[in-house]
């Protein structure tokens, strides 16, 4: 059986084509990485083939460096979902079904098809978040770092949930 796959818009690939082989990156899973995050901390979600109708499905399971964080990484989706969609977690009924619309333990992701283009939803619109609030495309990976952490940093003590 298919599962969908962990999908990059082809312009956030272009944005960050001049550090995309600078170390400490080493896979395309760390851009989106980087995208998911800000995208899960603001709350800000977009559909990558709406925004832009070229994208590079590029994996089908999280790489070996994130496979640790997998469950990390649902759990935040989960978190931002419970938000986005105004449920507590004391709201027990609410939350089961969440789960049951995001969560597959048969899959490899451990995400149905619907938690999964939540994720790119979400990688999609970090994203955009970082486009909006950077001058210009990243050159040189030290310098985005530093912007990206206070970027994700001020992202997260603005969002009460986390």
């Amino acid at each position: 059986m298919a599962f969908k796959n962990f999908r990059m818009r082809r312009d956030a690939e272009n944005w960050f084509s001049h550090i995309q082989d600078q170390k400490p990156i080493r896979t395309k899973f760390d851009l989106y990485y980087f995208c998911l995050m800000v995208g899960l901390a603001t709350g800000r979600k977009s559909e990558p083939a709406k925004r832009c109708p070229e994208f590079t499905d590029f994996t089908d399971n999280f790489v070996s460096e994130y496979r640790p964080y997998q469950r990390l990484i649902i759990g935040l989706l989960i978190r931002a979902e419970l938000s986005r969609l105004g449920v507590s977690v004391m709201e027990k009924d609410e939350v089961r079904k969440i789960f049951v619309d995001l969560v597959n333990p048969q899959n490899p992701t451990n995400l149905t098809d619907m938690g999964m283009d939540r994720l790119n939803e979400y990688s999609s619109g970090g994203y955009d978040y970082l486009a909006e609030k950077l001058d210009s495309k990243p050159y040189h990976v030290e310098e985005f770092l530093r912007t990206y952490a206070k970027l994700l940093r001020g992202a997260i003590e603005q969002n009460s949930d986390w």
